[in-house]
């Protein structure tokens, strides 16, 4: 029997959506691990969580364009402009008639990561204001597409330094400072230029 495509799509939904709703990220560094409850997970179950992990998130808005390297502008669904302050890095500065060393390539890369339309999803952190000083949001930011958490692209890549605001703590802190701590050794971008 042959169901109607609109049905199969909304079977295909609800058993995406089951799977997973039976992952977690608590107890793991890994974005989507499988709750097992020491029962033992199929093959297929397993292939299935994979494609689920690699799956769009969703869009909470859309880049106008990318202020510099921590920075971008967004359009919100709702049609408001906002800034976005990138959570848990700092770029070398490139505006305001400040031009440190290593900041034109971190703005580089970002145009490069999230042209014009890239469609991102935002997070606040709940150790972290979700306003700074200049009216910005403080949000982590992923790229839909994809899941790149552009934080840490910026870290690998040695474009950035770990940044705490208001000198308190976030979620993402530590594997952001392995990140950055291993750029360094590497002697990659700002650490091995500037």
């Amino acid at each position: 029997m042959r169901l109607p495509l609109i049905r199969l799509s909304f079977a295909t939904t609800l058993i995406a959506g089951t799977l997973v709703a039976g992952l977690t990220h608590h107890a793991s560094t890994h974005p989507l691990v499988p709750v097992t409850h020491g029962f033992p997970v199929s093959a297929s179950t397993q292939a299935a969580v994979a494609v689920a992990a690699v799956e769009p998130v969703r869009v909470d808005a859309r880049v106008l364009w990318v202020q510099d390297g921590d920075t971008v502008v967004v359009r919100l669904p709702s049609g408001a402009v906002r800034y976005v302050r990138i959570l848990g890095m700092d770029t070398p500065e490139t505006i305001q008639g400040q031009h440190e060393c290593g900041g034109s390539t971190a703005s580089r890369r970002m145009k490069a990561l999230l042209p014009r339309g890239t469609g991102i999803a935002m997070r606040a952190d709940p150790d972290q204001p979700r306003i700074d000083r200049y009216h910005r949001l403080l949000r982590y930011v992923r790229r839909s597409s994809d899941r790149l958490d552009l934080s840490e692209a910026q870290l690998t890549r040695g474009l950035a330094e770990v940044y705490v605001y208001r000198n308190g703590t976030f979620e993402k802190r530590a594997a952001y400072e392995q990140v950055e701590r291993s750029a360094r050794l590497a002697r990659l971008g700002i650490w091995g230029h500037c």
